[in-house]
C-alpha cells in the first residue's frame, strides 16, 4: 500500500519496488512509523460490525444448540402431489368471492390435514420429558413466526377440535399477535408439534430443527408446477415438498414416515381429511 505504481494504470512494478525498497534504506526510522500508521488506518477501513449475542437471538441460539444435543435427529422427505389442495383452495376462494375479507392459504390447509394426521399417529404428537415420553391426548398446533428480532412459534390448543375455518382464524391470530406483541406465555409454551413453512421465501424443502421437547417439526415448502402422470398421462401437476424432522430417540423412521405419508396422502387427496 505505501508503494506508488508508475507502470500502465498504475500497476506496481519490480522497479517500483526496488525504489521503495531503497528509500525504506535511507530512511529506516520513518519508514516503519509510516507503515504502522498505514496499517491502522486500513484495519479500521474494514472492520467489522459486530451484533451482539443477546435478547432473543440469544434464546434461539441457546434453544436450537440445546436441540440438537438432546434429540436424535433425522429428516424425511415427501415430495406430495398437491394438484386437488389447490383446487380446493381456489373453490373456496370462489364461494366466497363476495366477502373481500376472506382469506385461505395453503398453510391453513396443511394445519388442518396435520391435526387429522396427528390422531391416526399419536406418537408424533408427543413430547420426551425427564419421565419419560408423554403422549398428549390434544394438539397444540405451534406455527414458526419470522420477526425481524427473530423467530417464535405460538401454539393453538386443542388444535385437533377446530373446523378449518375456526383453525385458520386462531393460526392467524397468534401470529398476527406475534407480530405486534402480546402474546401470552401460555401461547408460547405447551406445543406438541409444530409446523415451519418457507413457502413464501421460494424454497422448495429444508430440514427443520425441532423445537424441544416436542417429538417432530414438520416443514413445508412452495407449490411447484412440474410435469407429472395423472390417469396414465403426462400433464401438469402441483408439487409440494414435505420435510419431517422427528426425534429417534422418541420414536423410528417407519412410525414418522407412516405420519409423512398419510398426511401427504390428505393433501393429494383432501376428501381423506373428513375420514
Amino acid at each position: 500500500a505505501a508503494v506508488a505504481g508508475t507502470g500502465r494504470d498504475g500497476v506496481i512494478t519490480e522497479k517500483d519496488v526496488r525504489a521503495a525498497h531503497e528509500t525504506a534504506q535511507k530512511a529506516p526510522a520513518a519508514a516503519p512509523a509510516a507503515a504502522q500508521a498505514a496499517a491502522p488506518a486500513s484495519v479500521g477501513d474494514m472492520a467489522d460490525e459486530i451484533i451482539p449475542m443477546e435478547g432473543m437471538r440469544k434464546l434461539i441460539a441457546d434453544n436450537m444448540q440445546a436441540s440438537l444435543q438432546n434429540a436424535a435427529q433425522l429428516t424425511v422427505f415427501v415430495e406430495a402431489d398437491v394438484t386437488e389442495m389447490v383446487a380446493l383452495r381456489e373453490a373456496m376462494l370462489a364461494r366466497h368471492k363476495k366477502d373481500p375479507d376472506y382469506r385461505l392459504s395453503y398453510n391453513d390447509i396443511i394445519c388442518f390435514a396435520v391435526c387429522r394426521a396427528l390422531k391416526q399417529h399419536p406418537i408424533m404428537n408427543s413430547t420426551l420429558q425427564a419421565d419419560g415420553i408423554h403422549l398428549h391426548k390434544h394438539v397444540n398446533l405451534g406455527v414458526a413466526v419470522s420477526l425481524e428480532t427473530g423467530l417464535i412459534v405460538p401454539n393453538v390448543k386443542n388444535a385437533e377440535a377446530c373446523s378449518l375455518e375456526e383453525l385458520k382464524g386462531q393460526v392467524r391470530d397468534v401470529a398476527k399477535r406475534s407480530r405486534q406483541g402480546g402474546l401470552s406465555m401460555d401461547e408460547i409454551q405447551g406445543g406438541s408439534f409444530t409446523i415451519s413453512n418457507v413457502s413464501m421465501l421460494g424454497v422448495d424443502g429444508f430440514t427443520p430443527i425441532i423445537n424441544p421437547p416436542e417429538t417432530a417439526i414438520l416443514g413445508v415448502g412452495r407449490v411447484v408446477e412440474k410435469a407429472g402422470v395423472a390417469e396414465g398421462v403426462v400433464c401438469p401437476r402441483k408439487m409440494m415438498t414435505l420435510s419431517l424432522t422427528f426425534n429417534h430417540m422418541v420414536t423410528d423412521g417407519g412410525p414418522a414416515m407412516n405420519f409423512l405419508r398419510t398426511l401427504a396422502d390428505m393433501l393429494e387427496k383432501p376428501v381423506r381429511m373428513l375420514g
